[in-house]
């Protein structure tokens, strides 16, 4: 069964009530947070699932605000929408945090100062609406349990062959969409089999593992229960699923589970590490255990209360610099999310 979603209309779209300075759209669905929005040339939005729900958004540009499209059941609502406040976490004022972050980080300030000829990638331009997205506990987890060792549009195109074959089809005019599969689904026998073939490799056996190991441990409920456990205390839960080590259990305390003071920590965190005299000695391919934590520990407590944050920001401006060669040119971006 298909659910169908009509095509927009212009009276359809209004604006999120969040000044445009704060909130780059484009920015925050490629800063390697979410792999699953999909940007369609020809309409200029951006197309995802949120609680098993399709949205559709855009901004021309990034002096515009953020238009969403109204569905029957937003019509009426009075405000934005609960779903993407909640999501995006349009509550907390992000040119405040940025004041802390580069009052107490001479280095955050001078890399959010760094202005390039191309506007468009610019730090400056991009950096200030970059916003720490509030996710769906299980598809975050296998979406960074899929991350390992791999690049933006690789884990993007696993995904969705996961979502297509498993997942419950949402339909936007010739646009569809999947919902993520649910954990009984992704625990049938004979499983990893099948994700060899789809290309997770060496993960396809992690996946299934995982998801039998929740559905035997609490499921979604005790995920959604982490949310107000201490991070000791989900990191624990985290290490012991199958698939999961230090930087993908904090991704996801971080990107899912509200541990919002969490720093993860792969090649590009280390290296802002080393520019800020923490991990000097430390080698840049691999983390001991309690190396990592001190890491993340160090810049947790330079950046504070919300120092996951000051992360994705860092980390995003980082993979967009590294998109451009030396003569100006755009490549594809391919960086690794986690080593």
């Amino acid at each position: 069964m298909c659910i169908f979603i009509l095509q927009p209309t212009l009276a359809r779209w209004a604006s999120l009530a969040v000044n445009p300075r704060e909130f780059n759209l484009r920015a925050t669905l490629t800063s390697g947070q979410a792999f699953r929005w999909i940007f369609l040339d020809r309409l200029e939005e951006w197309d995802g699932v949120i609680n098993g729900k399709l949205w559709r958004l855009k901004q021309t540009n990034p002096d515009q605000p953020v238009l969403y499209y109204r569905t029957d059941s937003t019509l009426e609502c009075s405000g934005d929408p609960e779903e993407l406040i909640d999501y995006f976490r349009l509550s907390i004022r992000l040119p405040d945090l940025i004041d802390t972050w580069r009052s107490v980080d001479c280095q955050f300030a001078n890399r959010l100062s760094t202005i390039t000829e191309h506007r468009s990638i610019s730090p400056l331009v991009e950096a200030h609406g970059i916003r720490l997205l509030r996710q769906e506990p299980v598809e975050t987890l296998f979406a960074f349990i899929t991350s390992a060792n791999n690049n933006v549009p690789r884990i993007t195109r696993l995904l969705n062959a996961l979502c297509e074959a498993l997942g419950e089809p949402i339909c936007s005019g010739d646009i569809k969409h999947w919902t993520f599969p649910k954990l009984h689904t992704l625990a049938q026998p004979g499983l990893e089999g099948k994700l060899k073939k789809m290309g997770f490799g060496y993960r396809s056996r992690y996946i299934p593992a995982a998801a039998r190991w929740l559905l035997d441990n609490g499921g979604e409920a005790q995920l959604l229960k982490l949310r107000s456990a201490t991070t000791e205390e989900a990191r624990e839960f985290l290490l012991n699923i199958p698939g999961i080590g230090n930087k993908v259990a904090d991704c996801i305390c971080l990107c899912a589970l509200d541990n919002v003071d969490l720093v993860p920590v792969d090649v590009h965190m280390l290296r802002a590490a080393k520019e800020r005299g923490i991990g000097a000695a430390l080698r840049t391919d691999t983390l001991s255990t309690k190396a990592y934590r001190e890491v993340s520990l160090a810049l947790s407590k330079l950046w504070g209360e919300w120092a996951g944050w000051a992360q994705v920001i860092d980390f995003a401006t980082r993979i967009r610099s590294n998109s451009l060669p030396k003569n100006g040119k755009r490549r594809r971006q391919n960086e690794p999310i986690v080593q």
